[in-house]
């Protein structure tokens, strides 16, 4: 008998991953038809393309790689996977000697995917802690990533997930000169506000607040943010399926993700 375990934040109006940065757009949500008048609901929605957990890939960085549309789902389907803990909380990093007794520890195997498990995304702390769930949360250090490529590409694997709601954290330019204002003091895009930090906002000065997906992208590894509830996970292997919005031409799109214990 097998049991799934949903590691998929809900996406709500101002739900904090995908509202905190100069590029985000709040989720956000508008009756289009009520059950009173039209005897159904719709809704209109506006979002950020990587809102809550998301899938991540070399076309990020790369224009001629392939775009979130065009990659196979055998990559991202019924994926033997392994869990790897580096525990890890508030404004922490998780470190390259974290990674290597992480994966001492696992039956890693050949392909396998790998979801890193820092305790973060647990317990409804989304709802709890708000934007600080997202720009206060624990990120993998740059020095991190580089290890957990080393071993992934040694092994033949090409899919990480981790919940943390942002592999990178902007620490030197979008947190403090924007991420770390009160949410009446950042008018997210499209306004002037955030479309003028954006155009000051440099190639380099982006690799430096998001050094660790830059390593993923450039070493060919897909990536999920912001797995939640993988706590409710019991066993050491299992099954990781990941399923993308099919946004044509996207270079990273929101998805659902879960996961199948045997």
């Amino acid at each position: 008998m097998s049991k799934l375990i949903d590691c998929t934040l809900p996406l709500y109006d101002f739900m904090p991953v995908g509202n905190v940065w100069a590029w985000d757009v709040p989720f956000q949500s508008e009756p289009i038809t009520t059950h009173g008048k039209q005897s159904y609901e719709l809704w209109m929605i506006t979002m950020h393309s990587e809102a809550g957990t998301r899938l991540m890939i070399k076309a990020m960085q790369d224009p001629n790689a392939p775009t979130v549309d065009l990659v196979p789902l055998e990559q991202l389907l019924n994926r033997p996977a392994v869990v790897v803990d580096v525990p890890c909380g508030r404004d922490g990093a998780v470190t390259p000697e974290q990674i290597e007794e992480g994966f001492a520890k696992v039956d890693f195997r050949k392909g396998d995917a790998v979801i890193l498990r820092t305790g973060w995304g647990d317990n409804n702390r989304w709802e709890e802690i708000g934007d600080d769930y997202a720009r206060h949360g624990p990120c993998i250090s740059k020095a991190a990533s580089e290890k957990l490529c080393e071993i992934m590409k040694n092994n033949g694997s090409d899919l990480a997930g981790a919940d943390v709601a942002y592999w990178g954290r902007g620490d030197k330019y979008q947190g403090p000169l924007w991420a770390d204002r009160p949410a009446w003091a950042r008018n997210p895009f499209p306004s002037i506000e955030a479309k003028r930090f954006l155009a000051q906002y440099t190639a380099e000065m982006a690799i430096e607040d998001w050094e660790s997906p830059n390593v993923m992208t450039t070493n060919n590894i897909n990536f999920i943010g912001a797995m939640c509830n993988l706590n409710s996970i019991t066993k050491q292997r299992v099954k990781l399926n990941v399923i993308p919005l099919k946004l044509k031409g996207a270079r990273g799109a929101t998805c659902n993700a879960f996961v199948e214990e045997e």
